[in-house]
């Protein structure tokens, strides 16, 4: 009774419960990660404000020369720690999406296998490609934040006017 094998059509309760604690769980998961990337936020702006702060109240060249020293060593530290966290949050992303386009239910079996041997193809792509070098240098961190940053906001820049120029066309 309450089975889909009773003609009934309602989940078993064991069925129900596994899957509304799954959704809780990632839920959960989803923000625990938001929460603690707000704390994480929060505390950057925080010393980033404290050193301003000291900064400012230093008396000499010198202490002025050290702190500022101590300040780009954090910055990058820093830099490394944003760009682990996007290499974490890109590979979560690529393995959850190789996981519905390989076990989505709602197209046939041969369709499956097409796309599994595109993700394989694909993979094999970047796996070719070759590694970058790890300096670690504070130059290349900071080198590689720049590049990607000002290639953001080009990006940007390109998709205001494309919508600017398709909003006068509809004119």
């Amino acid at each position: 009774l309450g089975a889909t094998d009773s003609g009934v059509g309602m989940p078993s309760i064991a069925k129900w419960t596994k899957g509304h604690y799954a959704k809780m769980k990632k839920s959960a998961n989803i923000s625990k990660a938001t929460r603690a990337g707000f704390m994480a936020g929060v505390e950057m702006m925080t010393l980033q404000e404290k050193a301003a702060q000291e900064l400012a109240e230093t008396n000499t060249e010198e202490e002025r020369k050290d702190k500022w020293a101590a300040r780009e060593q954090v910055q990058t530290s820093m830099h490394i720690f944003l760009w682990t966290i996007n290499v974490v949050d890109i590979t979560t992303t690529l393995h959850e999406v190789a996981q519905m386009v390989l076990h989505d239910q709602s197209v046939d079996k041969d369709t499956r296998k097409m796309r599994a041997s595109g993700l394989k193809n694909l993979g094999e792509i970047f796996m070719a490609c070759p590694a970058p070098t790890e300096s670690g240098q504070p130059e290349d961190t900071k080198k590689l934040y720049e590049e990607a940053a000002f290639a953001a906001m080009l990006e940007t820049i390109k998709r205001k006017e494309e919508a600017a120029q398709a909003a006068s066309v509809n004119w």
